[in-house]
């Protein structure tokens, strides 16, 4: 949940707080011509994710108190993150630092207590302010290759030297700032190709920087993730690499990619503009393998759940759970036959006043292609009474145990239980609210969809 603090906030935090172990004090005052809401990003596999966000005070005094959840960048700045990082700087933070800056328009100074980390930051990002501004804030500058190649190349040629004696005796940042000017570097050069310019270079026009420019040395690993801009500069060393083809070609691009998870990351950048859920339902399964990190997970079951309108025909989302044996089963595992689904808990009593009028159904289609998929979203803490209600009520079909309102309540957008859903033999949606047991127009539906009578229902309640 995105927290906001204002200044006095701060200070009440810093009392009460004083002897918290592992806090970041950031205090500042911020410059800028237009007054805006000064915010704090984490960065989340190479995006950056607003989690506070504070108004400066008359004078522009603003400050955050936070216990970091991992060592490494933040940022801090103003706007939305999608937009990119105009207005927006990286602070190495570690955990019990101490930050003070002072934001301007495009820029920012320390002031004050600093960590050495953050010092060594600054004095990078004065130095590449040139090429930086004329890359990243393309629409105040108007700059075009002509002037900003001379620029790139002037920074070029100091970069591998450029950490010489700033070691700040944090063996992780120092590694991690040597990345940082490389990584930099080829951010700058790339946003300033993708960028609106009054005229474009052609390839003959590039310097020595470009032209010796390995794409592929950027995406050896996922280091690239550790960076705010990592995703969006994704792209275009991808699109830098594929110049060559000319018309785009997804398969093409996301093969060139030599790193499986950077594989999934540019998968997912690309399935957030995807229009339709069978679409987006082609595109996981052609490369769903490389959805590897949790947050990939997460981020793909989104996206596939926004796209769902769950319309008779749709293909259905797929989910996975143990059964009593705790043998993982999932939706797809019935593929040729029609499932009913029962969404329920041990605790609900409209769900267990269903039990009866379930059973007989059960009874009266056994023999026949119909499963029936019971799945409890009772929490971890009362499995123990979700198996013996299944003893002791001699639950049949096949029983699920969700672990609370996850993955198919999210999926479906299940707030209220029970729930009734059926799906076809090729496993798309008949209805994901189909009628409950106890109403005669579920026998019908079922009935229809075996060819077992001529009537045709809507399979609505």
């Amino acid at each position: 949940m995105k927290k906001y603090f204002s200044f006095l906030a701060l200070t009440a935090s810093t009392i009460l707080g004083a002897h918290a172990q592992n806090f970041t004090e950031i205090k500042g005052v911020s410059k800028k011509s237009k007054p805006s809401e000064v915010k704090l990003y984490r960065v989340v596999y190479g995006r950056m994710e607003e989690f506070a966000s504070t108004t400066p005070s008359a004078n522009g005094a603003f400050g955050f108190s936070f216990q970091p959840d991992y060592k490494g960048f933040y940022v801090i700045g103003i706007g939305n993150p999608t937009q990119g990082t105009q207005d927006k700087f990286k602070l190495y933070v570690k955990g019990n630092d101490k930050i003070n800056l002072e934001l301007n328009d495009s820029t920012y100074v320390l002031t004050g207590e600093n960590t050495k980390e953050n010092q060594v930051l600054a004095q990078w990002q004065k130095f590449a302010y040139k090429i930086e501004r004329k890359s990243v804030y393309f629409n105040k500058t108007r700059s075009i290759y002509v002037d900003f190649f001379p620029d790139l190349e002037a920074v070029a040629t100091q970069v591998k030297t450029w950490t010489n004696g700033k070691a700040t005796g944090n063996v992780e940042f120092d590694k991690l700032m040597k990345q940082t000017v490389d990584y930099d570097l080829a951010y700058f050069a790339l946003t300033f190709l993708s960028t609106p310019r009054t005229v474009h270079p052609k390839v003959e026009d590039y310097t020595s920087y470009l032209k010796n420019f390995n794409a592929d040395r950027f995406m050896q690993t996922e280091d690239l993730l550790k960076f705010p801009y990592g995703t969006r500069v994704l792209s275009s060393l991808i699109s830098f690499k594929n110049r060559e083809y000319g018309k785009y070609d997804l398969d093409k691009y996301v093969m060139s990619i030599p790193n499986d998870k950077l594989k999934g990351e540019y998968v997912l950048s690309n399935a957030v503009n995807t229009k339709s859920y069978t679409n987006y339902l082609e595109l996981a399964e052609k490369y769903g393998k490389y959805f590897l990190t949790e947050d990939q997970k997460a981020r793909e079951k989104k996206i596939a759940a926004g796209l769902a309108t769950f319309k008779p025909g749709e293909k259905a989302i797929n989910f996975t759970y143990p059964d009593a044996a705790g043998k993982q089963v999932s939706l797809t595992d019935f593929k040729g036959k029609i499932v009913l689904v029962d969404v329920w808990a041990t605790w609900c009593g409209p769900c267990k006043r269903e039990l009866p009028s379930l059973k007989q159904l059960e009874q009266e289609f056994h023999g026949k292609d119909v499963v029936f998929l019971s799945v409890s979203v009772d929490e971890d803490k009362d499995k123990e009474k979700w198996l013996k209600m299944i003893k002791d009520e001699q639950l049949g079909g096949v029983q699920l145990f969700a672990s609370g309102w996850s993955q198919i309540a999210q999926a479906y957008g299940i707030k209220g239980i029970p729930r009734f859903m059926l799906f076809d033999r090729n496993g798309n949606v008949i209805n994901v609210d189909a009628p409950r047991p106890s109403d005669p127009a579920l026998k019908a539906v079922l009935e229809n969809q075996l060819g077992l009578n001529s009537a045709k229902s809507l399979g609505t309640k």
